[in-house]
């Protein structure tokens, strides 16, 4: 069984099929949504991937890689030679890969995917998790593209997670298009909005545009765990 739990913003908990926890984007501390601090999550993943650098999406990656010997950390090489040059974290405890194929890490395959989007220290990305049951993208931030359709023929995506704040990246509405394009076979669920009020909006737009279009969608609250 695969597991979804979000944590509000972009910050998403997996556990996959046979155990393996993943953690995307582990914003906890300066997240005002997030029922878990960065000192209760730290030794309970075994994957921490970060989506890019900026500091809603990097977060407390540094803090629990140098705090816990437990998890490896799964991002673009350029991200990961910073987080190696100005934090420490060793290159035998990061994962180094770029936007392409899988890569599987502790029997879950995992892949980065573009985004539309900004970064300072490496491009910004998506990330698809295998876990031989469920596929689950993550787009991190992201405007809408037209490559979200390939993004869907090669992955075929069971659950997506869409941005849809709206300033900094898609819209509902937007949104609501990607998961059009994606085709998920399971479910649609909105990230990274209401966290502060330059990224305030109304869920229920996404969702109604996404049954709209013939497809499942779900609002979760920070801290809801979903089972696949």
């Amino acid at each position: 069984m695969t597991k979804i739990t979000w944590y509000g913003h972009a910050a998403v908990g997996i556990e996959a099929a046979n155990g393996v926890k993943i953690l995307i984007d582990p914003m906890l501390k300066d997240n005002p949504l997030s029922p878990v601090k960065p000192d209760e999550a730290k030794d309970q993943y075994d994957i921490i991937v970060v989506t890019h650098d900026h500091f809603d999406h990097l977060g407390d990656a540094p803090y629990i890689m140098s705090s816990s010997s437990k998890p490896v950390l799964f991002a673009s090489y350029d991200l990961e030679a910073y987080l190696n040059r100005e934090f420490k974290i060793p290159w035998e405890r990061m994962v180094p890969t770029n936007i392409g194929g899988y890569v599987d890490v502790k029997g879950v395959k995992l892949a980065l995917t573009m985004a539309v989007h900004t970064g300072v220290y490496s491009d910004p990305t998506g990330v698809v998790v295998n876990d031989g049951k469920n596929v689950i993208y993550h787009a991190g931030d992201t405007g809408l593209f037209a490559d979200m359709e390939i993004i869907g023929k090669v992955f075929k995506p069971d659950v997506v997670l869409l941005p849809i704040g709206g300033r900094f990246t898609m819209d509902p509405y937007q949104a609501a298009m990607a998961v059009e394009m994606l085709r998920p076979r399971k479910l649609a669920i909105p990230i990274h909005y209401n966290t502060w009020d330059l990224i305030k909006v109304n869920p229920d737009v996404f969702i109604e545009e996404v049954k709209r279009r013939g497809y499942e969608a779900l609002v979760m609250r920070p801290g809801q765990t979903v089972e696949l």
